[in-house]
């Protein structure tokens, strides 16, 4: 299923379910004239576009999803589920960046996008003030198969994954593929070296900036006192509060033969690193401002990989030689 792109408003996904982020402008989306990141600036408050998907829900529609593959669970707009006459049920706990809220929730015959459809869900209601979207597709949608965004010609499709035998295990010359491990459709990769520290990257669509958790700036620390960070900023939660996060710069990111350079991360110790069981060891989530840099992205849960195409125009990150 090919849709296009389109902008939403107002909106930042960051980590599981409800975890959010506003962003007053593209933190560091371009790349500056010297080839590094534009910095963080000290509040993050107001969004940047997310990446929309057409969605019929019991065969009515089509609607706009966000596709979040770092969420568990999917999500409908509270305005949304009333309009459908859906009937509220049990209430759920959503977990959000930087609390969990309750919410009721609805029964969803069918869900289809393209030509996946997936039925019986029991999906969270949320008001559309926190949504800002007609809903949004997590791993209980997307987990079985494989989503491919096409950030040169925006679009996305929602596929099955390749065979597990399919033997393509380069790709093309811009293709790098990552092998990755995890279950829930929770796919995280080894092949990740931030400075030369061993660290679990997993990619986060949701999420318009890379994070790295608490035991990541520690073993840092170890080679360098630089690396205490250089500022603060204020992580503002869609399901309410805020939270200080350490601005810090690196100067290698390693991401299998991809070599990032120049990149400011922001740490904090969000609840995703403890929804994905890392938050005991060195970890970064993977935001957009990375992912935008490449022609495509696939993360392919089926077979348990992901595949970065290189852009021709992106300005920091470059193919390492082995």
């Amino acid at each position: 299923m090919d849709r296009m792109f389109a902008a939403l408003p107002r909106r930042h996904v960051l980590g599981y379910g409800m975890a959010s982020l506003a962003f007053a402008k593209a933190a560091f989306g371009q790349a500056a004239a010297n080839g590094d990141f534009e910095p963080l600036p000290a509040q993050i408050k107001v969004t940047p576009q997310q990446l929309l998907i057409d969605v019929r829900v019991n065969e009515k529609g089509p609607f706009r999803f966000v596709v979040d593959t770092g969420a568990d669970r999917s999500v409908i707009a509270e305005d949304l589920a009333e309009a459908l006459h859906l009937p509220m049920g049990k209430m759920v706990m959503v977990q959000g960046i930087i609390q969990a809220v309750q919410a009721k929730s609805v029964p969803v015959a069918v869900l289809q996008f393209g030509s996946v459809i997936r039925d019986n869900l029991q999906m969270p209601v949320l008001p559309r003030k926190m949504v800002q979207a007609d809903g949004y597709l997590g791993l209980d949608a997307i987990g079985l198969h494989r989503v491919v965004f096409d950030f040169k010609h925006r679009t996305m499709k929602i596929i099955e994954p390749r065979s597990i035998w399919f033997l393509d295990k380069r790709g093309s010359n811009n293709e790098t593929q990552l092998a990755a491990s995890g279950y829930s459709g929770h796919l995280r990769s080894v092949e990740c070296f931030v400075d030369g520290v061993s660290t679990v990257a997993f990619i986060d669509s949701g999420a318009e900036v890379s994070v790295g958790n608490g035991p990541l700036q520690r073993e840092l620390l170890k080679l360098n006192p630089g690396y205490a960070g250089v500022r603060d900023i204020e992580l503002i939660g869609v399901t309410g509060g805020t939270s200080i996060g350490r601005v810090v710069k690196v100067n290698t990111i390693l991401l299998g033969n991809l070599e990032f350079s120049g990149c400011e991360l922001a740490i904090a110790d969000l609840d995703v690193f403890n929804i994905w069981d890392l938050a005991d060891k060195p970890a970064l989530l993977i935001g957009l401002n990375f992912l935008r840099e490449f022609a495509t992205v696939s993360v392919d849960y089926g077979r348990h990989e992901y595949r970065l195409n290189l852009s021709s125009n992106n300005g920091w990150v470059n193919r390492k030689r082995t």
